[in-house]
């Protein structure tokens, strides 16, 4: 596995969460799937850079294949109830520029998680709302200043 860390993937978390004080950025968006198949849960992340400026993007989330913070919220859909995280949680010092990877202008970057062991489904065929609070870092001199980058809500069914 990569190395990085719960912390890191915590504050990142947080600071992308941190509503109205946050920035958004034109020109770079991200997005989010859930695909089901096989009795697996597997979440397709993206990141296009269509700015004229590289940007970064956290590697335990664009590298990793599986993930070792509870960087979803996932709820089922019909009564909000918050799924627990459950899968590893890896410990370590602040987060560095090393916790990141550069997107390019113009470029792309994707990668898929599978979620299946990581979160607590709950037994039998349910339908869930997976958040996540994209956010980028343009500089890597400022870490702790990320810029919000909305990402929707998505829904998916799942059977445990």
């Amino acid at each position: 596995m990569k190395s990085t860390t719960f912390a890191a993937l915590a504050l990142m978390t947080a600071s992308a969460m941190a509503g109205a004080g946050g920035r958004t950025m034109n020109g770079v968006s991200e997005q989010v799937h859930v695909e089901t198949a096989g009795g697996r849960a597997i979440v397709r992340l993206a990141v296009e850079n269509h700015s004229k400026q590289p940007v970064y993007v956290p590697k335990a989330v664009y590298e990793d294949d599986e993930l070792i913070a509870p960087v979803f919220d996932i709820r089922e859909a019909g009564t909000d109830r918050q799924i627990e995280y459950i899968g590893r949680k890896v410990k370590r010092g602040p987060i560095t520029k090393d916790d990141y990877v550069q997107v390019k202008p113009g470029a792309k970057k994707t990668n898929s998680i599978d979620i299946t062991s990581s979160y607590d489904f709950l037994a039998g065929e349910h339908t869930y709302k997976l958040t996540f609070p994209g956010s980028i870092v343009t500089d890597l001199a400022q870490l702790d200043v990320p810029t919000r980058l909305p990402v929707m809500p998505v829904s998916f069914v799942f059977r445990k």
